[in-house]
């Protein structure tokens, strides 16, 4: 009996060391992450921007901005003489074989052109281990954020305007302007769209369009946008009213942003 016992023993003792060992391998794996993670968050609140830029693995490529003057840009964002502050609000962290996952919810505040300005949203880092350690290879807002998304957003917005005013005005060439030249959209090319929008200023005496804030996302040389609408028409001097979502592309080019699909 006592032989058995012992025997049993020298089976349990192997397991609950290789048990210890796992549990003390995904300790310091979190630990490894948390540290990033913290570093990734107080870098930009103390202007280090080549610590923020450090969290990143060599080969991260955004889908949007180049990496090259991406980094330039950030490097001045985070030397300015009011450089950004970054908070997260919630964070959850996932292992998945060789990769952790992070989804967190950020509000990061900068000054604009002498204004305040809040950029709140939610990211999916993606973090995998090469040979400088646990790096960020995908999914960072505030990277993109802090290369410039914002003044690409801003001149979608103006494009938005310009649109709105040029159906109020029923100006023609305006509207022209914010439509690509070699859009392709279910039939319809360039010039059938600007056709049917001449169509439409003559049948109706008045067109009204008001817009949702726009949710804009960025990605290799075009942009999607996503957002609610009302449109009022007056024919024959009644008015008809048609409240739906749109989904826009716009496609940028030496010209600036323009709208590519979805009219």
């Amino acid at each position: 009996m006592i032989l058995r016992e012992k025997l049993k023993t020298r089976e349990i003792i192997p397991v609950l060391w290789l048990f210890a060992l796992i549990l003390s391998q995904c300790s310091s794996r979190t630990e490894e992450v948390e540290k990033l993670l913290s570093q990734y968050q107080s870098s930009v609140n103390n202007k280090d921007a080549e610590g923020f830029l450090n969290c990143f693995a060599p080969e991260y490529q955004d889908s949007f901005f180049p990496s090259g003057p991406a980094r330039e840009r950030i490097k001045q964002e985070l030397n300015l003489d009011f450089p950004p502050s970054l908070e997260i609000s919630s964070r959850q962290i996932r292992f998945m074989g060789d990769k952790v996952l992070v989804r967190q919810k950020f509000v990061l505040h900068r000054v604009k052109s002498a204004q305040a300005r809040k950029n709140q949203g939610e990211e999916e880092l993606e973090i995998m281990k090469g040979a400088s350690g646990w790096r960020i290879v995908s999914g960072s807002q505030v990277f993109q954020i802090l290369a410039g998304r914002d003044d690409e957003e801003d001149e979608i917005k103006a494009v938005l305007l310009k649109r709105i005013k040029a159906l109020r005005d029923k100006d023609l060439e305006l509207f022209q302007e914010i439509v690509d030249p070699e859009y392709d959209f279910r039939g319809k090319n360039f010039e059938k769209v600007i056709a049917e929008m001449a169509q439409n200023f003559r049948d109706y005496e008045r067109i009204e369009l008001i817009l949702d804030p726009p949710r804009i996302s960025l990605f290799s040389g075009r942009a999607d946008v996503v957002e609610g609408f009302q449109l009022k028409v007056w024919y024959q001097g009644r008015l008809k009213e048609f409240n739906d979502t749109e989904r826009l592309e716009f496609k940028k080019s030496g010209s600036g942003w323009k709208i590519s699909k979805g009219l």
